[in-house]
Order: C-alpha cells, then structure tokens, then sequence
C-alpha cells in the first residue's frame, strides 16, 4: 500500500476513534422560517397595520441526539435559557435612541407562555403565531403537556415583561427547562430545510419593528470566558443557555446582543465549532 493511502487510512482511522459520542453544541440560530401568515389571521393579529415578523430562536448541533429508552435525557438536550434582570442585562426588543419604539411582542389571547396545543389550532388559529418559549416543539400534541416549566428567579411571576413600562411586552424573565420530558422532545433533530440538527426552543412573533430592522450576525468571542455577540437592530441584553452533558452536569453558555454597528473585529458567521465556557454545573432540573 502507498505511503500516502495508508496516511490516509491512518487519519481517517484516528478521527474515527477519537469522534465524540453526542452533539456537540455549536451556536443559535435566529431564523425567520415560519412562513407567510394567512391574510384573515393577519388582520386579527396586526389590526393596526404595524407588520408582523416572526422570529424563531434554535439550540444548533453538530449531529443527532442518542435518545434511547435506557437514556432518556439525551446529552445534547437543551436544559434551560435565562434572560433575567439578575445577569448583564434581560433579553428586550432594542428601543433605545428611539429604534423600534412601537415594537412589541404579540400575546395571543388564546394562547400562553408556552407552545399552544395542536388541538386549539384549528379552533383559534391565530394562537399558531403567538409569542412563547417551547423547548423542542412548536406545538404541543393532542394527548400530552408541554414540559417546558418556568424557573422563577427573584420571585417574578411573569415570563415576558414590559421593560420600557409602554403596555407592550418586550423582553424575557426567568428560566425555562423541560422537566422529564417526553422521549425525543428536546434531542436535536436535522432540519433540511436549515441543514442543521437544531432544537426550537422559542417562538417572538413582533409587532411595529422599524423598517429595515435587521437581525445581524453571530460575532467572534469577545473574551476568553465563551461570551459571544450577536450583532442586532432587534434584540439587545443578553441570556444564557445551558446543555447536558453525560457526567449529569450541564455546560452553560452566554450570548450578549450589541446593536448595529458593533465594534469593530471580524465577524465569524456560524455554522462552526465554537468553544465556549468549558466549566460544568450540576442540573438543577
């Protein structure tokens, strides 16, 4: 055998040995992938005329998950994001300096600060495009609960919150985990539309953003804790997302939102394996 085929073999042999045995967690992803929302449901939702986008936010991986009957809590499962007062700052529709000053997001009446029941969508349609956090599921199905359970910090008792004190929600409080969910609800899944093996985990579906208004780009690291930018004319704050890891703990990471235009540095546009805060805690689920 040649000198270079065997090489070859050699390298292709050690990658093998050496491959993970879960996903690894590599970034978000925010996406405006839910599709154009029926004329008559506009109406309803948007009465105003003040435009609707609906933003979908996902927990993106490398590979599959290894759900199995034996182990149900798959090591690439998605724990639990904060967006809270307590840290740098909470995760709000950006209305400083005037920028998006009418914005806010959508409540439905129907629906709740979770994913809606398949069951209800036919009677309500428009509780399809409210605004909830729903870790792994667009919609919950008919026979089963959503397991996505608030962690309250600071003895809040709301999920979104009216930061600038206008009537209109704009930002996130709390935590969220699934507790002992279902099989397969909160393992990554390949999405051919995305290419990517992804986990929903929230649904923003925002009224009154200024024209033009611009979700960005993920950034580099901006210190040598994992701390990421995610440049925005929507979004600013920050929030933190945690996964499990197979010794039982969980690796948390954080991604802080900067508005147009950021500081200046390169930009690296995801998809790549990015490291992030290597330290593990115990789950609190």
């Amino acid at each position: 055998m040649p000198r270079m085929t065997r090489n070859m073999f050699c390298a292709i042999a050690a990658c093998a040995l050496s491959a993970p045995a879960f996903a690894v967690f590599t970034g978000i992803d925010l996406r405006e992938d839910k599709g154009q929302i029926p004329p008559v449901e506009l109406a309803q939702i948007d009465p105003l005329g003040l435009g609707v986008r609906v933003i979908n936010l996902y927990a993106t991986f490398d590979g599959p998950g290894d759900w199995t009957e034996e182990r149900p809590r798959s090591p690439n499962a998605l724990l639990q994001v904060n967006a809270d007062k307590t840290q740098e700052g909470p995760w709000v529709i950006d209305k400083a300096t005037g920028r998006n000053a009418n914005a806010g997001f959508y409540q439905d009446p129907f629906g709740s600060f979770f994913a809606p029941p398949e069951a209800l969508i036919p009677i309500f349609p428009t509780v399809e495009w409210d605004t909830f956090v729903g870790l792994g599921r667009k919609a919950t199905p008919s026979g089963e609960i959503d397991h996505t359970t608030p962690f309250f910090l600071d003895g809040a008792d709301t999920l979104f919150l009216d930061q600038d004190g206008d009537g209109r929600d704009d930002g996130l409080r709390n935590s969220y985990l699934t507790g002992n969910p279902p099989a397969e609800q909160h393992v990554a899944r390949f999405n051919a539309a995305s290419g990517k093996y992804e986990v929903f985990f929230a649904q923003l579906t925002i009224l009154g953003l200024d024209e033009g208004a611009r979700l960005g780009q993920l950034r580099s690291p901006i210190n040598g804790e994992g701390v990421y930018e995610w440049e925005s004319d929507i979004f600013a704050g920050s929030f933190t997302l945690a996964t499990q890891v197979p010794e039982g703990g969980a690796l948390f990471y954080q991604f802080d939102f900067v508005r147009i235009p950021a500081p200046g540095g390169s930009c690296i546009v995801l998809p790549i394996a990015i490291a992030f805060s290597r330290r593990s805690h115990r789950c609190r689920a």
